[in-house]
C-alpha cells in the first residue's frame, strides 16, 4: 500500500508512469528500444524464410501468422518509440543507468518462475504444481492473510478443472502419479 508523506506540499506518490524513473527518457530506455527495433528489424528481413505460409491454408491456420503480428507489432511500436527519442533527443543525458536497467530485468523473475512452473507439471502433476504455484506466487506478491492462500488454492484447481475436464486439454500426467494406486491413477491422470 503506497503511504503519502506530505514533504513541502508534495506527496511521494507517483501519478505517472515516468515518475518511478530519473527521466522517462533516461539511457537505459533509450538503449533499449533502440536494441529492440533493431531486432525488430532483422526478424523481420528473417520473416519470409524463418515463418512458413502456404497457398492453401487460411491465415488463421498459417504457421507463420503469430510470429509475423508479432513481429509488426515489434515495428510498429519501436518506429513509435523511435519518434518517440527523436523528438525528446535533450533529455537522454539522465543519469541512472544501472538502476533503471535492473528495473527492467525485475520481470526477467517472472519468466524464470513461469519456466520453473512449465517445468514441474510432468514430474508433480498439474493440479499439485498449478495450486502449489498459486500459493507461491500469493506469497511472493506479499499476501500473507490466511483468506489470499484460499482464495489461490480454489483458483488453482478451477483452472484445473475447466482445463482437464471443460476444455479437455492434453496435458501430461505427472510422474508421481505413478505411485497413486491403481484405481486412483486413471483418475488422477486423466482430472488431475
Amino acid at each position: 500500500m503506497i503511504q503519502e508523506n506530505e514533504i513541502g506540499g508534495k506527496s511521494n506518490r507517483a501519478e505517472r508512469v515516468e515518475d518511478y524513473f530519473v527521466s522517462p527518457y533516461s539511457s537505459a530506455l533509450v538503449w533499449f528500444g533502440v536494441c529492440t527495433f533493431l531486432v525488430a528489424i532483422f526478424l523481420a528481413s528473417q520473416l519470409g524464410a524463418q515463418a512458413k505460409f502456404f497457398d492453401n491454408l487460411p491465415l488463421e491456420k498459417q504457421p507463420g501468422l503469430w510470429s509475423a503480428i508479432g513481429i509488426v507489432g515489434m515495428l510498429f511500436f519501436g518506429f513509435f518509440q523511435m519518434l518517440q527519442f527523436w523528438f525528446h533527443r535533450n533529455g537522454l543525458q539522465a543519469p541512472g543507468f544501472v538502476a533503471e536497467a535492473l528495473v527492467w530485468l525485475k520481470a526477467a523473475e517472472y519468466v524464470l518462475w513461469f519456466m520453473a512452473y512449465v517445468s514441474l507439471v510432468p514430474l508433480t502433476g498439474y493440479l499439485p504444481t498449478t495450486i502449489g504455484f498459486l500459493l507461491l506466487m500469493t506469497w511472493r506478491l506479499g499476501y500473507r492473510a490466511g483468506q489470499y492462500y484460499l482464495l489461490a488454492a480454489l483458483t488453482g484447481l478451477l483452472i484445473v478443472v475447466v482445463f482437464k475436464s471443460f476444455l479437455q486439454v492434453k496435458i501430461p500426467g505427472g510422474a508421481l502419479y505413478e505411485y497413486l494406486p491403481a484405481a486412483v491413477r486413471g483418475f488422477a491422470i486423466l482430472y488431475l
